[in-house]
């Protein structure tokens, strides 16, 4: 045992300074504590140290605690979740309110994301009270149907929070308080809900600069059941434990939370109702990550194994779901089945370029790096294996994708069959633009505005061509476009921090022209130009 936790604590060893900020970390194994430690500081402006006594935000590791308590309310016969929304939340519009809670929290709703299009139009700016439902209300259109795709969503929790509130008759965080984290003892955990608030013990966020040193990280809103609560690595064990061995409800009721998702398609996705179980390495988990600005959480059980793991960061370049894996990895060695080897570059010479989805507008990148592939989509970066006569590529089971190559994979690949969620798709090659990035840039500025949003986009502003103005509600946003075409644009965020990258498409002619903005998390938000206001 002294052997496993001395390399356990080597893995970790690169955050245990006092000049930086790290993260807690606490592995449990058949009822024994391997690791329960604090590496690097909770604070640089305070030189406070982290311990297992620092709280820290879990970010949407938050999202099954919601769940639960929608289930708890359902099962008193106080909430329905499976019917539509609009009865606890008339604000929504007709096709937003036919959705069910259900489908909020497992993200197959299909609406849009208030906090996707916050950070889009209004940068880093806080957003007041009441903003969230707001941005939600006026949205008329959807990303797609409900059922038809997972994709991701805070927002949809968001409005399960407002539901919960509005049948519970009690702030979010007194239920949370009442239902859980009292009961089970949980005394350092609760939320909240706003980076600006002030709360004893909590660990600041911190973001990387590229110049060296840290910056505070703040998130931009109030934040409810899809990220808003702060533990500690001994309550989260706690936690864990009662997930397994529940007494507070029934074990079918933590079974619910684990069931796969059935799209419309007849796709099973792994995400349930705020958890995944998934395996992994051959190995059953289950778990549930979370990101926020300047940190990030992995709660991570194998219950096969009676392994627990809690990792929770205060830097954004210390990933939490990553760091879980190796120390599962250290703890269960001959258990996991081998991970498969990335793909090197020179069985697939024709395949890096980026390719284009016409029926989605989706980018895909795939790199070559030091002679080995990768995929990138939405500003992220995942390696991909070998896999049949393909390629794969997966994130926590959120991000499963299988690339075929159309033609000789060695020659200039000119399409790619996309396998993603059950449904295939066509990625056609984009050749470079070229001598012609300029005039594309030209012929797109102008002012454009969304009645949507509520928001602005300015393009070659300041006689800079290359340069997007988005101007939110209640703050701004920069952007840096690069022409894949004539009329098409990656989008490329500027706020250090902040998500944001995407595409942009210019349609129409003379005084009749839109851009059209699609994101990982927003899809065809329509910007009309300044004088054709819908």
């Amino acid at each position: 045992m002294k052997q496993l936790v001395s390399r356990l604590e080597a893995l970790l060893s690169g955050w245990n300074r006092n000049d930086a900020p790290g993260c807690v970390v606490s592995v449990m194994h058949k009822g024994r504590t391997l690791l329960r430690k604090g590496y690097g500081m909770a604070s640089l402006e305070q030189q406070v140290a982290n311990s297992p006594s620092t709280k820290m935000r879990i970010g949407s590791t938050t999202k099954h605690f919601a769940a639960i308590l929608a289930l708890l309310l359902r099962d008193e016969g106080r909430l329905d979740i499976d019917g539509p929304c609009a009865r606890y939340l008339p604000e929504l519009g007709e096709a937003q309110g036919r959705r069910s809670l259900r489908q909020f929290m497992n993200h197959t709703g299909g609406t849009r994301d208030f906090l996707d299009l916050s950070m889009f139009s209004n940068g880093a700016a806080m957003l007041p009270a009441g903003a969230a439902l707001a941005y939600q209300s006026a949205q008329n259109e959807d990303n797609f149907s409900a059922g038809d795709m997972f994709s991701y969503n805070n927002g949809g929790y968001r409005m399960l929070s407002i539901a919960l509130e509005r049948v519970a008759g009690m702030p979010f965080g007194q239920v949370l308080a009442t239902r859980l984290f009292e009961p089970l003892g949980m005394h350092d955990t609760s939320l909240w809900a706003c980076d600006t608030d002030l709360l004893p013990g909590v660990a600041c966020s911190h973001l990387a600069l590229p110049e060296g040193g840290f910056g505070r990280g703040v998130f931009p809103s109030t934040v409810l059941g899809e990220g808003g609560i702060v533990s500690t690595v001994d309550d989260m064990q706690r936690w864990l434990a009662h997930l397994s061995r529940p007494f507070l409800w029934s074990d079918a009721l933590s079974a619910e939370l684990t069931q796969p998702t059935t799209l419309n398609n007849g796709f099973a996705h792994p995400y349930g109702l705020g958890l995944i179980r998934e395996n992994w390495r051959g190995v059953d988990i289950i778990q549930h990550s979370g990101g926020v600005i300047g940190g990030s959480c992995q709660m991570l059980r194998a219950p096969a194994h009676e392994l627990n793991i809690i990792v929770i960061s205060n830097r954004n370049d210390v990933a939490a779901p990553f760091v879980a894996a190796d120390l599962m990895a250290e703890v269960l060695g001959a258990a996991l089945r081998a991970p498969g080897a990335q793909a090197a570059t020179g069985a697939w010479a024709g395949l890096p370029g980026q390719y284009l989805c016409a029926d989605n507008d989706q980018l895909l990148d795939v790199e070559d790096v030091d002679g080995r592939l990768f995929l990138a989509c939405d500003g992220m970066r995942l390696p991909l294996v070998p896999d049949g006569d393909g390629l794969h590529a997966n994130l926590l089971s959120v991000v499963d994708v299988r690339l075929l190559a159309d033609g000789d994979r060695e020659q200039a690949v000119g399409r790619l069959t996309v396998e993603e969620q059950g449904y295939r798709r066509t990625y056609a090659r984009i050749a470079p633009v070229g001598d012609a990035a300029l005039a594309a840039l030209r012929r797109a500025q102008g002012a454009f505005f969304s009645a949507e949003l509520g928001a602005r986009i300015c393009v070659g502003k300041d006689h800079d061509p290359g340069l997007m103005t988005v101007h939110g509600r209640y703050g701004c946003n920069e952007f840096r476009l690069e022409p894949l075409s004539g009329e098409l644009f990656r989008m490329l965020a500027g706020q250090g921090g902040l998500p944001g990258n995407g595409i942009v498409r210019l349609r129409g002619s003379g005084a009749r022209r839109e851009l059209v903005i699609n994101t990982s998390r927003t899809r065809g938000l329509r910007f009309l130009e300044e004088g054709r206001h819908a």
